[in-house]
C-alpha cells in the first residue's frame, strides 16, 4: 500500500513538473518570437479566445485577432528596435507563469502632442501569462509603471 500511495504522489509531482515546464517552454518561445518582431509568429502562441489585460490602461481586449494587433501596435507601434527579456524571479503555478521582465528600445514617435524622436528607453514590468493544455495563451496581463516611462521619454505630464 505504501509503494501504491508514494507511486501516486510521484505522478502527481511529475505531472505537475511537466505542466510547469511546458508552461515555461511557450513563455520562452513567446518572448523570442516578440524579440523577433515577427507579428504573425507572436500572434501564433495566441489560443482563439485569449485576454489580454493592461493595467496602466485599466483596458481588455479579447480575441486572437484583437489582441494581435492590439498589443503589437501598443508595444511595437513605435519602438522598431523593441526588446523584451525575462529579469529576475519566475514563479510557476499550474499553468500560469508570473515573472518580470525588461521592456525597452529607440521611441520614435508621437506621444499625445509631442514629437519624440530617437529616445532610448528601459521599462520594468511584471506580467502572468496563462496556457492552455494545447499550449496556447489563454490569457496574458501586464502590469508597469506608466508614469517612469513617460518621464524616461522625456513626455511633460
Amino acid at each position: 500500500m505504501k509503494q501504491f500511495g508514494l507511486g501516486i504522489i510521484f505522478a502527481l509531482l511529475t505531472s505537475s513538473a511537466n505542466a510547469n515546464s511546458k508552461a515555461d517552454e511557450v513563455l520562452n518561445g513567446y518572448i523570442n518570437a516578440w524579440n523577433s518582431h515577427d507579428k504573425m509568429r507572436i500572434a501564433s502562441f495566441y489560443a482563439p479566445n485569449v485576454t489580454w489585460y493592461d493595467l496602466t490602461t485599466d483596458s481588455e481586449v479579447t480575441s486572437k485577432k484583437n489582441v494581435s494587433k492590439a498589443i503589437t501596435d501598443y508595444f511595437m507601434g513605435y519602438v522598431d528596435d523593441m526588446y523584451w527579456v525575462k529579469n529576475g524571479d519566475v514563479y510557476i503555478s499550474g499553468n500560469t507563469v508570473a515573472y518580470e521582465w525588461i521592456y525597452g528600445g529607440t521611441f520614435n514617435g508621437t506621444w499625445g502632442d509631442q514629437e519624440i524622436t530617437n529616445k532610448v528607453f528601459s521599462l520594468k514590468g511584471i506580467s502572468t501569462t496563462t496556457i492552455n493544455e494545447n499550449g496556447k495563451i489563454i490569457e496574458h496581463k501586464d502590469y508597469y509603471d506608466m508614469e517612469s516611462f513617460k518621464r524616461g521619454l522625456g513626455v511633460t505630464l
